[in-house]
């Protein structure tokens, strides 16, 4: 049974009639604004902190693979301007003896 703003007035105005204004407000403050069912306990945070854990762990596992692959396309990559380098500073060779 879900507890409604119109119970917790009524439990409220209860309290009032019985116990007075003071003691009844102090009573409200202590209650979670929407029902115990709604509130984490430690153990559902720390629940989750682990789940979190291993989701993060799972993310830097496939960031690391990322990592290494782009590494091995940086150095084909500097292979390749070194070789298309040479390539050209040959074909200017070449022509520059032709001429």
């Amino acid at each position: 049974m879900a507890i409604t703003e119109a119970d917790r007035l009524e439990m409220h105005l209860a309290f009032r009639k019985t116990m007075g204004d003071k003691v009844a407000d102090t009573v409200m403050e202590h209650l979670p604004p929407t029902g115990w069912a709604d509130v984490a306990r430690t153990s559902d945070v720390d629940h989750l902190a682990t789940l979190m854990d291993a989701r993060f762990g799972a993310v830097d596992v496939k960031l690391e693979a990322m990592d290494k692959r782009l590494d091995g396309i940086t150095s084909g990559l500097w292979a390749m301007g070194t070789l298309s380098s040479a390539c050209f500073l040959g074909i200017f060779a070449l022509i520059a003896t032709k001429l």
